[in-house]
């Protein structure tokens, strides 16, 4: 865990550092709607009977298995290759997705927020961009709150000028022992803000 911060601190130092290097572009601000699938029954699967097992059955990508939500997200760019990225999301879960609550099918409200640094290949003016990012969030579902570090990857698709489709995948570690391990999805639409 202690590695996995000082990497984020690093990461967050450096986009600051280039960010104030790079005046050369106006800030770029972009809002965005995300659909979002969580997946707690294939990363509890790959921690017990490992990674390759699960992916080699194709269980991780049954639909069934993942909780569909919707997110808000806001990305405000630091310089060309680095973005700030903040997400509020809902879904519904099952109790029994958290590792110390009794055992339970009934659905809970599951509302998260995090915010992750987005580190792309390239900038936004090619028309796509991978990018991997790293971050923290937080959730609360009934009375139990917990934290997370999401690392993860994706693609950005600049459909023109005004308008990004983002593709997004995510593993989630927990922080807290409020939550488990768990996948993350997401498809979103982004549109710039202002000019």
């Amino acid at each position: 865990m202690k590695r996995l911060v000082m990497l984020f601190s690093t990461i967050c130092i450096f986009a600051v550092a280039s960010a104030q290097t790079s005046n050369s572009k106006p800030k770029v601000q972009k809002l965005g709607i995300q659909l979002t699938k969580h997946d707690f029954i294939s990363a509890a699967e790959m921690r017990s009977r490992g990674f390759s097992s699960v992916v080699a059955s194709g269980e991780w990508t049954n639909m069934s298995r993942m909780k569909t939500g919707v997110a808000l997200a806001y990305t405000s760019s630091l310089s060309d290759h680095f973005d700030f990225n903040g997400r509020l999301g809902f879904t519904f879960v099952e109790a029994s997705a958290f590792s110390n609550r009794a055992q339970s099918n009934q659905a809970k409200t599951y509302l998260e927020s995090d915010a992750n640094i987005q580190m792309k290949l390239l900038s936004d003016d090619y028309f796509v961009s991978p990018f991997l990012s790293l971050g923290a969030g937080v959730a609360v579902s009934d009375i139990y709150f917990s934290a997370y570090t999401p690392i993860g990857a994706g693609l950005q698709v600049n459909l023109y000028d005004q308008s990004f489709l983002v593709l997004q995948s995510q593993y989630r570690i927990p922080v807290t022992s409020n939550t488990a391990h768990h996948l993350f999805y997401s498809v979103g639409f982004f549109t710039k803000l202002g000019k």
